[in-house]
């Protein structure tokens, strides 16, 4: 979520028929993926910093992983070389692809006052946007982007009144630990990425904000991603090509989303028009 004009083009369509393409009536987010120097520095700050709960992780493969639950989704750490980088990402969200993952928290401010008291680096302290919502923005120990989501949003245009009640009757209390909330995408051709996510995978479109303050166009779409939400971004200015590498997991950050489909059937490794390494189906 970033800190707001309509645009007709592109309008989202939740009645268009999905391209269940893997066999299976609807799709969900399960798991994200990022690259670290240190599995060990990596479970402190996932496990003791941000409270989420370490559960086993498969063993076996080409790299070392740790997995943490937040709520339905699991963050999953792999480990890269020490002397990868995070390659030409920037913290700019004209560059497409991968921008941020983000959690539900009730209280961002007091989220935030432990984060700077184990020493990690707050891009942003909290603030106020988008009516009741508070949000701030932080780094892992390896660079990739986190954002701390405090309230619900109140979409300008609502394309689905059912998931949008939902989430607006959904409210972390301050003892509550933290629950993955989304993960944001930067687009540069709307209509195609609607066309992967909406209609291959049948996540619904929830509702629209647009800035119009924002001089460069600057448009959030929603999307429910099972128990998770795809915040993609689109802008009226170009957006630059970001296409993440053959073998994400040699950088370090934002590499990559699982989805859960039918269980049953083989994993495999599709791209979204970005590039974005989309990992589909197969066990959890």
């Amino acid at each position: 979520m970033s800190a707001g004009a309509d645009r007709s083009t592109a309008q989202p369509d939740n009645h268009r028929p999905a391209d269940h393409s893997f066999g299976a009536a609807r799709a969900g987010l399960h798991r994200v993926v990022l690259g670290a120097r240190d599995l060990d520095r990596s479970g402190d700050f996932y496990r003791d910093v941000l409270d989420l709960t370490e559960v086993p992780a498969p063993s076996g493969g080409p790299r070392p992983v740790r997995r943490f639950a937040s709520g339905s989704v699991l963050v999953e750490v792999t480990q890269v070389g020490a002397g990868t980088g995070t390659g030409d990402w920037v913290n700019d969200d004209l560059q497409g692809g991968i921008r941020h993952f983000g959690l539900k928290v009730g209280d961002v401010d007091e989220r935030v006052r432990r984060l700077e008291a184990a020493g990690v680096t707050v891009l942003s302290p909290p603030r106020d946007v988008l009516g009741d919502v508070r949000i701030a923005f932080f780094l892992d120990p390896d660079g990739t982007r986190w954002e701390f989501i405090q309230g619900n949003l109140a979409y300008q245009h609502v394309h689905s009144p059912g998931l949008a009640a939902a989430e607006a009757a959904t409210r972390l209390a301050p003892q509550d630990g933290p629950r993955f909330d989304h993960v944001a995408i930067t687009v540069a051709d709307l209509p195609a990425a609607l066309r992967f996510w909406r209609d291959r995978f049948d996540f619904e479109v929830i509702g629209e904000i647009r800035h119009h303050d924002d001089p460069r166009g600057f448009l959030m779409t929603y999307l429910q991603a099972g128990p998770a939400v795809l915040e993609v971004f689109s802008f009226d200015t170009p957006v630059t090509p970001h296409p993440v590498p053959t073998e994400p997991g040699t950088l370090l950050g934002l590499h990559a989303i699982g989805l859960v489909t039918d269980e049953s059937s083989p994993p495999v490794t599709i791209r979204d028009p970005e590039g974005v390494p989309v990992l589909v189906g197969g066990p959890r």
